[in-house]
């Protein structure tokens, strides 16, 4: 796969997933920082005309401290669940976030300026970090409780009379509950944009995978055939030669020995003459039969179609060196061989099989079985893929059943229930592929 298009799919990953909800919480909670201080003043020594008057259990500085240690308190919440993975740190990140989001501005009136920035930052977050199944119930709790607490904030204890001074009116109330669900809508359509716009990367990226790793496996799987093939043929080349040299070499050179020893001689018998003649000519006609053996062997020799069921675990080895699949193979009781078009119709099966379980399934495994019982062959390919609630048979599988039905076998699909994807063939074993010689 080409390395600029996996650093975009990681580049769109961390702006999604890091990059901007980073930016506009901060952005948020700056907000809401700078009309803090705009409003109230940086500290009690600085507070302006708005900031709460001294009482006696509720000193000025206390609205301070009581915004900034929550602030600091929310703010490591977001963090977390930012951030982390770990289960335990995140649930009590929410616990802690909710509290402190309620309680660092509980003394504020200001429900627009500084109260909805942070509220609508926790909702963004429950939003997009939590589980689409419980998202919405988090934070549609949230709300309410944000609601119910800025409209009733004696909720947590009467503070002299600025409690009542607090309050907001009935139509504030209502326009903030508005403007929260608002920020629940636009938060999950983020959420539903950046999921489908990352999972359209990574299936694009998985495509280009998929492609590049099936072109790597055809390209091995040609060589194998094609380096295979010639093997062979240089193997019985070798052979041819080393019988032809035994044989009609051997004869000729008997011939040439015993002419020569004939002229050797000062004087010879016609009956001397008679047996060596008779000897050469024997030698002759069998160097002839020999020599013409041979080239009938060289005319039938042709190029081999993989006749043999080591071609299928070299079809195993192939595809799990290039994809990284963990493959187990189990050859069960069938012999090394049931001729060239058996063993084609397997190793073709086999390999379509294979290439179905790695670009649809996604298998990461995927287990080969091979029986031979009442003259039937069968092969059962089981992968641990995503599976097919519905089988559409293309043209992969349809390829099959017409190798298949050229040798009267049938073919068999199925998603078993603990998932992935199941091929069954039968194919029934004549009598002369009962009876190939194995090789």
């Amino acid at each position: 796969m080409d390395f600029s298009k996996k650093q975009n799919s990681k580049n769109i990953s961390f702006l999604c997933k890091k990059l901007f909800p980073t930016v506009y919480i901060s952005i948020c909670l700056l907000t809401a920082f700078v009309n803090f201080i705009r409003e109230y003043g940086l500290s009690s020594r600085y507070a302006t005309q708005a900031a709460p008057q001294s009482y006696t259990y509720f000193p000025q500085e206390t609205f301070y401290i009581d915004f900034y240690v929550f602030m600091v308190i929310f703010i490591l919440s977001l963090i977390c669940i930012l951030f982390t993975s770990a289960f335990y740190l995140r649930l009590l990140s929410y616990v802690l976030g909710t509290g402190a989001a309620i309680l660092l501005a509980y003394t504020t009136n200001d429900l627009f300026t500084i109260k909805f920035f942070v509220f609508s930052v926790w909702i963004f977050c429950l939003i997009t970090r939590v589980s689409w199944n419980l998202n919405f119930l988090l934070a549609g709790i949230c709300t309410l409780l944000f609601v119910i607490c800025q409209h009733h904030p004696s909720a947590f204890g009467q503070v002299d009379v600025i409690s009542e001074f607090l309050k907001p009116s009935k139509t504030d109330t209502i326009t903030f509950l508005i403007c929260l669900l608002l920020s629940i809508c636009l938060s999950a359509i983020y959420r539903y944009i950046s999921e489908h716009w990352l999972s359209s990367e990574e299936r694009n990226e998985h495509i280009n995978m998929i492609m590049t790793q099936i072109s790597i496996i055809n390209s091995k799987l040609q060589h194998y055939a094609k380096s295979s093939g010639k093997e062979a043929v240089e193997q019985e080349r070798l052979r041819i030669t080393r019988d032809l040299h035994d044989s009609c070499g051997y004869v000729f050179v008997n011939i040439s020995a015993m002419m020569d020893a004939a002229m050797s001689k000062p004087q010879i018998s016609r009956e001397e003459a008679d047996e060596i003649f008779l000897q050469v000519r024997n030698l002759a006609a069998n160097g002839l039969q020999e020599t013409r053996k041979t080239l009938h062997a060289i005319r039938d020799l042709q190029e081999p179609e993989e006749s043999n069921i080591s071609s299928i675990k070299k079809i195993r080895d192939i595809f799990k060196q290039v994809t990284g699949m963990n493959i187990k193979f189990d050859r069960g009781n069938i012999r090394e061989s049931y001729g060239p078009t058996v063993n084609s119709v397997i190793a073709r099966t086999l390999q379509e099989a294979l290439t179905n379980a790695v670009r649809h399934g996604h298998a990461k495994n995927v287990y080969i079985a091979f029986w031979e019982d009442n003259d039937i062959l069968v092969m059962k390919v089981q992968d641990d893929g995503i599976g097919s609630s519905k089988i559409v048979k293309g043209i992969g599988l349809a390829g099959m059943e017409e190798r298949l039905e050229s040798q009267g076998g049938k073919l068999e699909v199925s998603t078993p229930k603990d998932g992935g994807f199941m091929l069954k063939i039968k194919i029934p074993l004549t009598i002369k592929d009962k009876n190939h010689p194995e090789q």
